[in-house]
Formats: structure tokens, sequence, C-alpha cells
């Protein structure tokens, strides 16, 4: 068994102040202590809901997610190395030293690529693991298992429990529906594997909590799947505002016939309700000419690899699909050109914000390339580009450009 270095980590590296710059980095991540962030942490225990959630989270869920990376050795090397680009400033600090519990001596030649950061305490935190990792990293082979905080993750934190190991055996998929006023995600879970699994927890980590509520528990269970056998959950959530967008992350957790724990890829999910909550709103041309005057406004516009009459026609169809009251349809073709234009207007019907939208489409008879803007106006100009956005989808999917 090799000796134990009997320097301490600080005097190892040469002085305390890169370990306090880090040390605060890292508390400060976890105070005041909070039964929900612990709770958070204990559910992000397989490698792919970390590296989810180091993406997608909020900024808590994001460090808490990436203090997890670490413990999986050179595999969580990857989502790290993208944590060190993050906007906050404490999720690059805490990648960093989450770099040096990898314990791979590739970790230090990482991370001397950022050792220029914007941030003192990143710059810290950058010193710090770089230090640690040249006086004890290991090569590949030996750091690609992983590992256990007795030094340098004990000497940051505490100990916690190692993360869980990702099975195939069990298939996850996810889907969701919007209505007026709600939200239904919806995920099954099926087994593939050749033996039964039970106590199958599901848990929600994360949604897009701006205008959206959970009216289920965020965690359900599963007392056991058959091999071949699915199994599949509800969670509701009330929509109470003009838009929702974000991301949904999921765990998904279960017992093998071994009575080992493992984790299914759960993955996440993207999630936008806004049409569903509107209403058609009735006004002559005037009105609407009036009414845009008082809306922020914005406009995209993009090529379409379909006949300009066809891009028309499913914008009409798609108009009514939205909720939104049509109020102009009008096309002419002149010397093989061909233009239209669709209007219409909605109104969300807990706020009472207005969005109107205009279609211009122009092409070549019988060519099948178009060129399409789609404008939009609304009394609250953060949905403009989520409007314009689900709006270029809907037309790319009824043209069959993209998948529905």
């Amino acid at each position: 068994m090799p000796k134990k270095n009997e320097r301490s980590i600080t005097s190892a590296l040469g002085g305390g102040e890169s370990v306090r710059m880090l040390r605060k980095a890292l508390r400060k991540t976890l105070k005041p202590a909070d039964d929900k962030l612990e709770k958070m942490l204990e559910s992000i225990t397989s490698i792919q809901a970390c590296r989810d959630a180091a993406l997608t989270g909020n900024e808590d869920l994001r460090l808490l997610a990436v203090c997890r990376l670490g413990e999986f050795g050179v595999d969580g090397l990857e989502s790290l190395d993208i944590a060190l680009n993050d906007d906050s400033p404490l999720v690059r600090a805490v990648a960093a030293g989450m770099i040096a519990v990898t314990r791979s001596r590739d970790g230090a030649v990482l991370l001397e690529s950022y050792s220029n950061d914007n941030s003192e305490i990143v710059r810290a935190a950058i010193e710090f693991s770089t230090g640690w990792l040249q006086e004890n990293g290991h090569n590949l082979l030996e750091s690609s298992k992983p590992v256990k905080t007795e030094s340098l993750l004990a000497f940051l934190l505490e100990d916690s429990e190692t993360p869980l190991k990702t099975s195939d055996d069990v298939v996850v998929t996810n889907e969701f529906a919007t209505i007026a006023g709600s939200l239904e995600f919806g995920i099954t879970v099926q087994n593939i594997g050749t033996t039964a699994v039970h106590d199958v927890t599901v848990q929600v980590l994360s949604f897009p909590r701006e205008n959206m509520n959970a009216e289920d528990e965020l965690e359900q269970n599963i007392d056991v799947i058959e091999p071949g056998d699915a199994e599949s959950l509800i969670f509701g959530f009330s929509v109470t505002g003009d838009v929702v967008e974000g991301e949904i992350i999921t765990s998904v957790t279960f017992y093998d016939q071994s009575e080992q724990l493992l984790a299914a890829k759960s993955g996440n999910v993207f999630v936008r309700a806004l049409y569903e909550q509107m209403v058609p709103l009735e006004a002559d041309k005037d009105e609407f000419l009036e009414l845009k005057k008082g809306m922020k406004a914005w406009n995209r516009e993009h090529m379409l690899a379909a006949e300009a009459k066809v891009v028309y026609e499913s914008a009409i169809k798609m108009i009514e699909d939205k909720n939104l009251k049509i109020l102009q349809t009008e096309s002419t073709e002149r010397k093989g050109a061909f233009m239209g234009v669709v209007s219409g207007m909605g109104q969300n019907r807990m706020t009472g914000n207005r969005l109107a939208v205009i279609f211009t489409v122009l092409g070549k008879a019988d060519d099948d390339l178009s060129k399409m803007r789609i404008d939009v106006f609304s009394d609250n100009p953060e949905i403009l580009h989520s409007a314009a956005s689900d709006l270029f989808e809907s037309v790319q999917r009824s043209l069959g450009i993209i998948e529905e």
C-alpha cells in the first residue's frame, strides 16, 4: 500500500489563500443549510442526471450537479469542462474544484486554458486544482474509477453518497400536453431487461417555475415493473401567466433483482405553453391597426423549402389552431409571383395581454422555395420571441420539414 503523504493539502499547494478562496466558493453553494437543496443533491445520483442538470438547471441545481460530477472520475471531465464556461463565477469555481476530484492529470492540462478567467475566485480555484493535480494526480487509467472522498473532497466539503450506476435495462420516454391553464407532463418507464425491477422512484428535479406551479407531488413511485412491461405516470402543473418555456429535468431510480440501486437515463424535455392560454380576439381592420400602435413589436424572416401558396394555406390553418381570430387573408398572383398575407389576434385568458401576428409569404409560382416573414405584436414584450419561435416551428411541422 502506498505510504500516505503526511503533508497537508494546504502546504502541498504552497499556501492557504487558494484553499481559502475555493472553500469560500464551495461553502457559499451550500449555505444557509436548506433541506430543499439537500434533497435536490440526493436526487442527482446518475451521471446523466448530473450532466443534464449542470447544463439546464437554475444556478442552485447547476452547482449541486457540478459537485456530483467530480465523483464520476474522468467520465465527468467533459461536462466539467463545459461548466467552466458557465455564466456564474460560482459554478465555474466549483467546476474547477471538482476537476481536481477526478484525480486525472488531464484535468490539469484542461484547466490551463481557463487560467485567465475574469473572476478572482475562479482563478483561485483553478490555481488550487492545478496545483493539487500536479502534486497528487494520476494518469487516465488510474483515475478512471469514481473516487472516494477521503482526501480532497472531504477536505473541501463533506463526504456524500456515491453516485448511482446507470442501467440500460430501463428505458424512459417523456411527453407533455398543454391545455388552457395547465400542463401535463407524462413519463413512461419500460423494463426491457430480463428480470423485474422494483421500488421505482420517478422525480421531477427541475421545471420552469416562472408562470408554472406543480399541482402534484414531484416524486412518484412504482412498486414493480416486470420484464417487457411499462408503467406511466403523469405530473400536473398549472400555468399562471402568458408563457411557460424551459426544461423539465427528471430522475428515475430503481432496484434490480440483486437489490442494487440503479439509475435510468431519463434526460430532460423542453416545454412551452403559450397559445393554449389564448382566446380569439375580434377586431376590424381599423381597430387592428390602432391596437398594434400600442403594442411592442418584433419580426423574423425565413426561407422555406416549400411552395409559397402551400405555406400561405398552412399559415391560415395554423392561426386557427393557435386560438387566434383570423382578421385578414389576402393573396395575389402576378407574373408568376405569389404573395399572401394572413393576420390574427388573441388575448390571454388569465392576464388579458393581447397578441397579434402577421404572416407575409412571397415566392414564385410552382417554385419549391419561398420567403416568410412573421411579425408579432404584444402588450407583453417578453413573449415576442417565444411567440414567433412557436409559430415558425409549427409551420415547419405542418409542411413536414421537421418531425412532429
